[in-house]
């Protein structure tokens, strides 16, 4: 259990820190304004009845129907001979193989082996947002995949990988992939190539992408795409398991666009020290990550129901589902899929110091991270897979962020995972406030970071991970 004592605040009026610092990476002044005001009017195009009705109509008319199965079983997937790799036959898609990964680091030493998905291609995850009666409006899309809880998701207006838009697999080009497709300069309020779950991925990125189209454009959506304010989605953010995974990573970026541009007093990290903190928690930690096939991993094996497991039955597991699809495309495909045991819990700590709000980050290190460190929450974690586990230890607060007994929690719901690679997956995401002037002791890879350079790391790409994005979202 943690321990919290009273700050010691000291605020130095005179300080030349006090000075206006100049914009750094983020939005414009006119832009932050338009974002605001998106999230705070009550003008929209839509009412809201009109998108509980439009979203529960979408819920109620599943077109997909899913069936685990065998992962022996799968049609046009194959468990290659030599490696034990997981392929499709055409070489197209994606591949599950394994890893060997070792991880030196201050707090020791730790060596395993796990399945992962191997998709090289760069995606676009894009959302188009458009200035309807003078307030941004933003396109999404009910969109059902084969992993979903829920059977549609508000995903973003596109999600494509490279194969998908250049036709690859022989497919129909998604719709709207145009608009993200080297757009005008001045049409683009975002564009940053941010991580997937470096857990479970393999150094895979995608281009998360905010383009604005003309006022006299796209007078008509298709179905199944709507117009929604930011504060309208916001709303939506409190469902449980509506939001999509790729549009809250692309919410992300908004979420602190009208940060305070001004730096803090003494006592409180400045940019330059919160770039160097990083830096110096990537330079302590070391990984090596290897590529190797299923069949050699030495935790891992196919189980009594030919699904690729963890002999502790702990992290996940690979299984194939069969599904049947009414009105795609394709009517019937297979593939395999992650399926998790149990729901993780996402936690975020926050804290007003001095004046800005500022937030508990850890410098999480993930193998399947390019730069192997990056910007986590507070905590990220699956509590079985620490219940009698003597490899690995319980992460800071753990305690407090499963029950909840030291921090009031100021939002708490569950959020899915993307349903295309992850199977009926949900977390808790906890965001816990900590009184203004207490003071928590910290361990070895863990900073308060002030919403002007959390703002920072976002647009930079590729520095804050795919569950601290998720759960800044939810800040909207």
């Amino acid at each position: 259990m943690a321990t919290i004592r009273k700050q010691a605040i000291r605020v130095d009026q005179g300080s030349e820190m006090a000075a206006v610092r100049s914009h750094v990476l983020g939005f414009g002044g006119d832009v932050a304004a338009e974002i605001h005001y998106s999230r705070t009017t009550s003008k929209s195009i839509h009412s809201d009845d009109y998108i509980e009705a439009w979203i529960a109509r979408r819920l109620a008319s599943p077109r997909l129907q899913v069936k685990p199965i065998p992962l022996a079983a799968m049609g046009h997937w194959l468990i290659e001979s030599g490696t034990g790799n997981i392929i499709h036959d055409s070489g197209m898609f994606f591949t599950i193989t394994g890893v060997k990964a070792r991880h030196r680091s201050l707090g020791g030493d730790m060596e395993w082996d796990q399945p992962i998905i191997d998709q090289p291609e760069i995606g676009i995850l894009g959302i188009l947002v458009k200035s309807i009666n003078g307030v941004l409006h933003f396109c999404l899309q009910a969109k059902e995949e084969p992993g979903n809880i829920n059977s549609v998701q508000l995903s973003p207006t596109v999600q494509a990988t490279y194969s998908n838009y250049t036709k690859a697999h022989g497919g129909a080009v998604p719709p709207l992939v145009g608009y993200f497709l080297n757009p005008q300069r001045q049409r683009v309020l975002f564009a940053k190539l941010q991580t997937e779950d470096g857990g479970r991925f393999l150094f895979k990125s995608n281009r998360n992408m905010i383009v604005r189209v003309g006022e006299g454009e796209l007078e008509e959506l298709p179905d199944p795409f709507i117009w929604l304010t930011l504060r309208q989605i916001a709303l939506l953010l409190r469902r449980d398991n509506l939001v999509h995974a790729c549009t809250r990573s692309i919410i992300s970026s908004l979420v602190l666009s009208r940060a305070s541009q001004t730096s803090c007093a003494e006592g409180v990290m400045s940019l330059a020290e919160a770039i160097q903190w990083l830096d110096d928690e990537k330079a302590a930690n070391h990984i090596t990550v290897k590529r190797q096939g299923l069949k050699t991993l030495k935790e891992w094996s196919l189980d009594e129901d030919c699904c690729f497991s963890h002999r502790e039955k702990r992290f996940f597991r690979v299984i194939g589902i069969d599904v049947k699809s009414v009105g795609r495309e394709v009517s019937a495909w297979s593939q395999p899929i992650l399926d998790n045991p149990e729901m993780g819990i996402i936690g975020l700590l926050t804290q007003v110091r001095q004046g800005e709000r500022h937030f508990l980050m850890q410098a999480k290190a993930e193998v399947g991270n390019r730069s192997m460190v990056q910007l986590g929450p507070t905590v990220q974690f699956t509590p079985s897979n620490y219940a009698g586990n003597e490899k690995l230890p319980k992460p800071f607060l753990f305690d407090d962020f499963s029950a909840g007994s030291l921090f009031p929690f100021s939002w708490q719901n569950y959020q899915a995972e993307e349903g295309a690679r992850f199977y009926r997956e949900a977390h808790l995401h906890r965001i816990a406030e900590l009184p203004e002037g207490d003071e928590l002791p910290l361990p070895q890879g863990f900073c308060w970071m002030s919403e002007t350079q959390l703002r920072f790391f976002l647009h930079l790409g590729e520095t804050v991970n795919s569950c601290a994005r998720s759960i800044i979202s939810c800040l909207l």
